[in-house]
Order: structure tokens, then C-alpha cells, then sequence
């Protein structure tokens, strides 16, 4: 036989243990209370959500190993249909022979006198080639968006290769 304050005490817990409870429906669901001559068996799901960090961007590797030796000038030479051009021109040391590059145009800022930012983008040989350290000449030309730039910055991967302040005009 049930003794009646303990089934009114197991009826208690089951009420407060309901209350804990979170529910999958509607949030006006009511839970429905344990009979009071049975014993109270109330079980309460826990559910921890551990959320992961994103993982954190790992900086682009470059090929480049060293580079030098960079210039930047504005080409202004007139004559019809001529066009100024900005051309900046480097050496790059890379692990191999082969490799081919290209260039990427950052966007500019709004200044009066604007910073032209370049990525080199080196690409490996897909075949056989040289297993020396070999210096390739790298060059960029294009219309000058800008009459004058403050500098050139060029970029490889996650590195900074040159930062060009002297921006000659050539007539």
C-alpha cells in the first residue's frame, strides 16, 4: 500500500519535473500530470547543442620564395588614340622552372590619389621541369585607371611582395 504523503510528494516532482521539460510542439502544449497512485516516473531529455567554430581562413600559400627589384610608371606617350598606361614590372624566385603568372586588380580606393593593388597569382608547371630555384621576370600592364597612383602594392597569397611608392611618368 501507498502511503498518501508520499504519493502526494511523487505527484509534486512529476509536476516540477513536467514544468522543466521542453517541448517539441506548440508552446501551448500542456504536459499531462502522472497519476497520483502511480509512482512518478518523469524523464527529462537533455540537448546540448555544442555549436563548432568556423574554421578560421588559413592564409593563401604563395610560390613566390623572394622577389625584387620592382618598378611602376605611367607610359603617357602621345600621339592618336594613344592611351595612358600603368605598367609595373618585378623579379619573383620561384621552386621550379615553368611556373606561368597572372595578375588580379584589387578595387581601388576612393582617394584623390588612389593605391593600385595587384595579386600575383603564380601557377606550378603541370609537367616535367627544372627542380632549381629559378628567377622569372614578372610584368602587368594596363590602362591607367587614374592619372597618378599614391603607391603599388603587390600582393601573392596572404604576403605582401613590394609596396612601390615612386611612380615615375614616361613621356
Amino acid at each position: 500500500m501507498t502511503r498518501p504523503g508520499f504519493a502526494l510528494a511523487a505527484a509534486a516532482c512529476g509536476f516540477m519535473l513536467a514544468g522543466c521539460q521542453s517541448f517539441q510542439g506548440a508552446p501551448d502544449t500542456l504536459a499531462a500530470p502522472a497519476p497520483s497512485d502511480a509512482p512518478a516516473q518523469a524523464s527529462v531529455a537533455v540537448e546540448t547543442v555544442v555549436q563548432e567554430p568556423a574554421p578560421a581562413a588559413e592564409p593563401e600559400a604563395c610560390a613566390v620564395l623572394d622577389s625584387r627589384n620592382w618598378a611602376a610608371w605611367i607610359n603617357r606617350m602621345p600621339g592618336p588614340g594613344a592611351v595612358a598606361t600603368v605598367h609595373v614590372a618585378g623579379k619573383v624566385d620561384v621552386r621550379s622552372g615553368g611556373y606561368t603568372f597572372r595578375w588580379e586588380e584589387a578595387p581601388m580606393d576612393r582617394s584623390a590619389v588612389p593605391v593600385l593593388r595587384l595579386k600575383l597569382v603564380p601557377s606550378a608547371p603541370g609537367g616535367m621541369a627544372t627542380m632549381a630555384i629559378t628567377t622569372e621576370a614578372v610584368a602587368y600592364q594596363a590602362p591607367a585607371l587614374s592619372s597618378r597612383y599614391s603607391r603599388v602594392v603587390i600582393g601573392c597569397g596572404g604576403t605582401t611582395l613590394a609596396e612601390i611608392t615612386e611612380i615615375m611618368d614616361v613621356y
